[in-house]
């Protein structure tokens, strides 16, 4: 697939399985594509991607996230 997939532009965890050959056959496919994710955060605009292995991971590095603090106005 190229360019950006049209639902990555928006906030959230998008993830692409990747394309793995026989699956079926232990220790005998390849991957064409690894599996990679994209996270935006949709109140800062913080980004984060991971790709093959670090895609397990991802879910930790968000968590870990914490958005700036907005200053408060002044009434």
């Amino acid at each position: 697939m190229s360019g950006i997939w049209p639902p990555a532009t928006l906030p959230g965890l998008h993830i692409d399985m990747g394309d793995y050959t026989r699956p079926w056959t232990p220790r005998r496919g390849t991957w064409l594509r690894l599996p990679t994710a994209d996270y935006l955060c949709g109140r800062c605009g913080w980004t984060v991607h991971a790709s093959a292995a670090g895609v397990l991971t991802i879910t930790e590095t968000i968590n870990d996230h914490q958005c700036p603090t907005e200053a408060e106005d002044d009434h």
